[in-house]
């Protein structure tokens, strides 16, 4: 009997304990979905803040372009690599689309160092060949530069 009620009170003890233990790991558990929310809703301003830079990066490109700053391919590089960094409205979509093409249109011709290395003759015929292409997009890519220039209320959120 008394062995009884030693092995009753044990039992207490051992529920207790493993009951106390159980409400400490719902407490971690519930502070770590709290943690891991704030670090979503965190994660998700920056990405907004990320893809409203990316907006105004890209009208400030596009409104470059249009006043003759840059050539056609270095507007379309920028802004074909800047879309992929925004979730494009069907509007704006369309616009990079140009963009996006002459951007692959124009992918082997070198840049920065690796155009410095080329020989005058290569830089002359690599020249040409990036105008003719351009030349094939020039409508587009002016009509769709201005067009980005103009969404401002969509590109500035």
């Amino acid at each position: 009997m008394v062995l009884s009620s030693l092995m009753l009170v044990a039992g207490g003890l051992l529920l207790i304990a493993l009951s106390i233990y159980a409400g400490y790991l719902g407490y971690k558990l519930r502070q770590q979905r709290v943690e891991t929310e704030q670090a979503q809703i965190e994660l998700a301003k920056e990405l907004s803040k990320k893809e409203i830079e990316a907006r105004q990066s890209v009208q400030i490109i596009a409104r470059a372009l249009v006043q003759k700053d840059l050539s056609e391919t270095e507007a379309a590089m920028r802004i074909a690599w800047l879309s992929q960094q925004i979730n494009l409205s069907v509007d704006e979509a369309q616009h990079v689309s140009v963009f996006t093409q002459l951007a692959g249109a124009t992918a082997h011709i070198p840049i920065l160092d690796d155009w410095a290395a080329l020989s005058k003759s290569d830089k002359r015929r690599l020249d040409a060949e990036r105008e003719s292409i351009e030349s094939n997009y020039r409508e587009f890519i002016y009509a769709s530069a201005e067009d980005l220039t103009g969404i401002q209320q969509t590109l500035v959120k």
